[in-house]
């Protein structure tokens, strides 16, 4: 056993004399040190699970994006866009969901619509009917539907619309 040394003298100012510190034991307590133990152990479980539903319910989550960007993006559509664009833009992203739900679209086709979701969602309501028409030829292009030429805007009222002639 150590010898203790002798407390401090007292201050002149304050003549009780101070404490001496306890030898040995600094630190956390055991509970202290167990509960966060416990409380890591708790976190990386909590992580390793969500990472193994994240790899076991992909497309279903892929799906649920593609539902909450459709949606946000039909809520922010200019008003410019026709509704046959608008239909487009909606079966396109129902094909979209059709061909991962199927296995038909590999993850490297999907990169390019990533990229494109992340461009558009930027915008915010700033979209444009150009941007609208693009992002639908994306999403056709990734399910391997040919993109057609860019859907004509709508002729103005009034305007004489040529008659084919026989």
């Amino acid at each position: 056993m150590e010898p203790q040394s002798p407390p401090p003298p007292a201050s002149p100012f304050n003549p009780v004399p101070r404490p001496v510190a306890p030898q040995g034991g600094g630190g956390c307590s055991k509970p202290l040190v167990v509960g966060c133990i416990v409380v890591i152990l708790v976190g990386a479980i909590a992580v390793l699970g969500g990472l193994y539903y994240v790899g076991t319910h992909a497309v279903a989550l892929l799906q649920w994006s593609l539902r909450q960007m459709e949606t946000n993006l039909l809520a922010q559509l200019p008003k410019d866009v026709t509704p046959q664009e608008k239909a487009d833009l909606q079966q396109a992203f129902a094909d979209v969901r059709t061909a991962i739900q199927d296995g038909k679209v590999p993850p490297e086709r999907l990169q390019p619509l990533q990229f494109k979701i992340i461009e558009i969602t930027r915008k915010g309501s700033s979209v444009t009917r150009q941007d609208v028409v693009e992002f639908t030829h994306s999403l056709q292009e990734v399910v391997g539907k040919p993109a057609g030429a860019p859907t004509p805007s709508p002729t103005p009222i009034g305007t004489p619309v040529p008659s084919p002639t026989v």
